[in-house]
């Protein structure tokens, strides 16, 4: 019994310098997206810790690439999927704020896997659920920025394998707006090609 609680001491102070290492290198974005994403998991449901996730998500491109996708796969890289999706899960409480801040964020992206595809999914997710909401914050987009964000979203190796994107063609073509439904149409087709 003494020996078995000797070995897990001694594991636990081993193991201790790395979490401590670990924390240590994380940068000062990665910390606070770490601390509030626990905040709101020891309270779910609550509208005020959603609200500060929402807050403290990367705001931009540089900031989500640093945070989620850093070259050398450290950050919070490794579960960047449960980061990401907790914050399109909090569009419930607030649609304007995480479309705004997604589509904010994958503007300036090229496709790339992991925390990149998560996003890029997201997102269309968004423009399905939200589809007036979405249509909005494109509109808002400049053109080369709009151009970016809609080759970004199409951007899939089977198109038939993806029919969100499909499905949000027909929400925004639904939604009276076949302009940009076309815009989306040609981003698939030239991918496709």
């Amino acid at each position: 019994m003494q020996k078995a609680f000797l070995n897990l001491t001694i594991f636990l102070f081993l193991i201790a310098p790395a979490d401590l290492a670990f924390a240590q290198q994380l940068s000062t974005k990665s910390k606070q997206v770490l601390t509030v994403y626990n905040q709101l998991q020891s309270c779910p449901g609550s509208k005020t810790c959603a609200l500060n996730y929402i807050e403290v998500f990367p705001d931009d491109t540089a900031q989500f690439l640093r945070v989620f996708a850093p070259a050398d796969f450290g950050q919070l890289y490794k579960s960047s999927d449960n980061f990401i999706d907790e914050f399109f899960k909090l569009s419930r409480y607030h649609s304007v704020l995480v479309i705004n801040k997604a589509i904010d964020i994958g503007k300036d992206l090229k496709w790339d896997a992991d925390a990149v595809g998560y996003l890029q999914h997201g997102i269309v997710a968004l423009g399905n659920r939200y589809t007036r909401l979405f249509i909005l914050k494109i509109n808002s987009l400049k053109p080369k920025e709009q151009s970016n964000l809609i080759t970004f979203l199409a951007d899939v190796e089977n198109h038939d394998a993806y029919p969100e994107y499909k499905k949000l063609i027909k929400s925004i073509n639904d939604a009276g707006r076949t302009d940009l439904a076309d815009k989306f149409k040609t981003a698939m087709i030239q991918r496709e090609k």
